[in-house]
């Protein structure tokens, strides 16, 4: 019998049904997690276990002076707070009568809700107990303090986005959320664009507080962040997706200042260098008006857009992208504004609204324009100006602001392109996972330090529930031409990041650029082999993006999927791509760095004859060609020469699709969601069951040949497929058993030991 159920016939039994109004507790059930309310206190327990215990709910400062039960089923309970009367700001009488909030506690996405709106509350604070656990997200900013570690305990964080162009190494960083994860195993979402501030383990307590009477709080227990991610997005919408031709490399300049010829003498001459890209964007300047680009055309050095942004695609396989901004930098030429330094658009205001998204259309759109650069946001917007939506308060417009950027220009573009396009903005907000493609972590400084922070916010972007998080590659402020060793290890970096966008001048244009004909010919070569590298891995980020709502983030810090392992809590520079390969970019000057390998075992994916015994730190090589990355044991990913962008001008190869597995210990089965973009997005799971003296593989039958790649430590005594034997190679330096498929074919591939 459920433990809800349980708790019914015993209130029935102790009192008699009229009496039902005032109950002592109460127990709600959803899968291996209770929520219980007992003796004005709410405990979440899993298995037994107390992961968070609130006993201080605060509205306009003030806790109740009693909270009862007062009805209650197998969805939900209903609690009544009496509180003391109080005065109102804006009213001139003090209440006479203690004031009343009802909170309703539910079931909700896998998890919990915990709802009240007191008409009479303007503020609502949380309190509840340090219990020894750590806590992950809200900020990609680093706060407090610059520090690396995505690890928030024992720091004090804002939630509001607000411009940090003065933080040490980072500059515009500007993602935010009322999200965090906790190590015990629950998320935890504030369902608010009201400002926040939130304190952990802080004189023993935690404490979130919003700017809103509106208490709207959801908690989301779960084995790792991917699980309760997936609860998560079910409340907020599922992440949006992202076409295959942004997941490649994608260069730009800040300024160019040469125009279009420009840009496409660029991709020309990387075309000669058989450096391969997907797509392209031009930033600010390119249009005439305020800021050159009030008007949202594209000006005289931009002329024939039509002309050229069909070229790129037609001739080198590239779509183009533009940058964007709500502000209008004090060309009020829309319907409704918001006055001050910017002029941004009001975008509560849909004929102002629609007349924007029109500008987009008739200026962009129709000249093959299929994604933007969002930016400026997070910079002097007015808290205090009127807007069309009255609701809004000034405590939520700075974090709502940016969710209806993300919407307004989402919606402009799929009405042009359906699926086929793309935004990415440096400010976000809960919410806008739906409509923004991806986070750009600002303009981080061209600096070791810069490097490093910039992906720091990385790994907090991905706690908060970012899925797709790109740098810029080379960094943005500093001077243009940099040191290769840099240069290199950030273009590693970013290409094992989510938006691999790679800067190719300096801050506004000024100084040498970063092309590669810039460099000697030995960097040229490793600059083409990370590009290339990057291509074949497209198969596998656009499964996991694909379906990010519910793998979860595309790279996943060690705590997010370790949450039970106390070494992994402070680690900000390796993370998971999905669940079978780890990175471990370098960040500092060398060709060295410790690695922190997880439980289990690992191969390195180069060389995997190599294996790493987990729960181990251990110092590894890694020269200035060499980007560490390892394959975790009981794991399947992809591989493949599937999608082309200019380099369909000199591949020659059939494309092939390469599964890869690395076998667990028997007993263990892993699966892996491989999306076919080439055969209209269908799922299709490709899984590995590992028995004591055979293993099996199989997937539906594939749009395109497939070779399937097995890593053992010994030669197979047979391989089947379909219960044939079937011909096999087996690479014993690299432990690699090897299975071609035709297209068409499902793959049923058994090996005996």
């Amino acid at each position: 019998m459920k433990l809800a159920v349980f708790w019914v016939l015993l209130i029935n039994l102790i009192f008699p049904l009229s009496a039902l109004a005032k109950p002592a507790n109460y127990v709600l059930v959803a899968g291996d997690a209770q929520l219980r309310f007992h003796q004005q206190q709410i405990s979440l327990l899993r298995d037994g276990k107390q992961l968070l215990l609130l006993d201080g709910l605060r509205f306009n400062y003030v806790q109740a002076d009693s909270w009862n039960l007062v009805e209650a089923n197998e969805s939900q309970m209903t609690i009544r707070g009496s509180f003391p009367a109080k005065a109102d700001f804006y009213r001139h009488v003090t209440d006479t009568k203690p004031r009343v909030a009802e909170l309703t506690i539910s079931k909700a996405a896998g998890g919990f809700r915990l709802y009240a709106n007191p008409e009479w509350a303007r503020q609502t604070t949380l309190s509840f107990g340090y219990l020894g656990d750590h806590f992950f997200g809200l900020s990609e900013p680093l706060q407090p303090d610059n520090r690396l570690s995505p690890d928030l305990t024992n720091s004090h964080i804002r939630v509001e986005i607000v411009a940090e162009h003065a933080s040490f190494q980072e500059n515009y960083a500007s993602a935010y959320s009322s999200f965090f994860m906790s190590s015990y195993g629950y998320g935890a979402f504030f369902d608010t664009f009201a400002r926040g501030q939130y304190q952990f383990a802080i004189n023993g307590r935690n404490e979130i507080h919003h700017d809103t009477g509106e208490l709207d709080w959801y908690l989301f227990p779960g084995a790792n962040g991917a699980e309760i991610h997936e609860a998560y997005y079910q409340v907020i919408g599922a992440p949006k997706k992202v076409p295959a031709w942004a997941l490649g490399p994608v260069g730009w300049r800040d300024q160019n200042d040469g125009g279009a010829a420009e840009i496409v003498d660029d991709v020309k001459k990387l075309t000669e260098m058989k450096i391969p890209f997907t797509s392209w964007f031009v930033d600010r300047p390119y249009s005439d008006g305020a800021h050159a680009w009030s008007d949202m055309n594209f000006s005289e050095s931009f002329a024939n857009p039509s002309q050229w942004i069909t070229s790129l695609r037609h001739d080198y396989g590239l779509e183009f992208m533009t940058w964007t901004s709500p502000a209008t930098f004090g060309d009020a030429r829309f319907e409704k504004h918001l006055a001050g330094k910017f002029s941004y658009v009001d975008l509560s205001h849909p004929p102002t609204v629609a007349a924007f998204q029109q500008e987009l259309k008739d200026e962009q759109y129709v000249h093959g324009v299929k994604g933007h650069k969002i930016d400026r946001a997070d910079e002097n917007l007015p808290m205090f100006e009127d807007w069309y939506d009255t609701v809004v308060s000034p405590a939520e417009r700075r974090n709502k602001y940016s969710y209806l950027m993300a919407k307004v220009h989402d919606e402009a573009l799929r009405k042009a392109w359906g699926d086929d396009q793309v935004t990415f903005a440096r400010s976000a907000i809960h919410r806008s996972q739906p409509f923004l493609s991806a986070i750009w972590a600002g303009d981080p400084r061209t600096s070791w330090e810069g490097l490093q922070a910039n992906f720091a916010n990385a790994a907090r972007s991905a706690f908060m529930g970012f899925p797709v998080w790109g740098t810029d590659v080379g960094g943005y402020q500093g001077e243009g031409y940099i040191p290769e060793d840099l240069y290199l290890r950030w273009m590693q970096a970013g290409s094992v990041s989510g938006l691999f966008e790679i800067k190719l001048d300096g801050a506004g244009g000024d100084g040498r650029d970063r092309m590669p004909w810039q460099y000697d010919a030995a960097f040229q070569r490793q600059f083409k082999a990370i590009c290339d590298d990057r291509m074949r891995f497209i198969p596998y980020l656009y499964s996991l993006a694909y379906t990010a709502g519910i793998t979860g983030s595309l790279m996943q810090p060690l705590a997010y999927r370790h949450l039970d392992d106390k070494n992994t809590y402070a680690i900000w520079d390796q993370f998971y791509l999905g669940e079978a390969i780890m990175a471990a970019p370098v960040f500092t000057p060398g060709n060295r760095r410790n690695v922190y390998f997880p439980k289990g075992n690992w191969r390195d994916l180069d060389a995997p004859a190599k294996i790493f015994k987990g729960q181990k730190l251990l110092e590894i090589e890694a020269p200035l060609d060499k980007l560490p990355r390892f394959i975790r044991e009981n794991s399947i990913y992809v591989t493949g020469n599937l999608f082309v962008g200019n380099d369909r001008l000199w591949q020659t190869a059939e494309k092939q699709l390469t599964i890869h597995a690395y076998p667990g210990k028997a007993g263990s089965e892993a699966l892996f969601h491989y999306v076919d973009a080439l055969n209209g997005n269908r799922e299709k799971s490709i899984s590995l069951v590992t028995e004591r003296k055979i293993l099996k593989l199989t997937a539906p039958a594939m749009s395109h040949a497939t070779r399937v790649e097995i890593l053992l430590d010994n030669a197979a005594k047979k391989v089947q497929q379909q219960g044939e034997v079937v011909a096999h190679s087996y690479d014993s330096e690299q432990h690699q058993l090897s299975v071609s498929i035709p297209a068409g074919e499902p793959i049923d591939v058994w090996v005996s030991f």
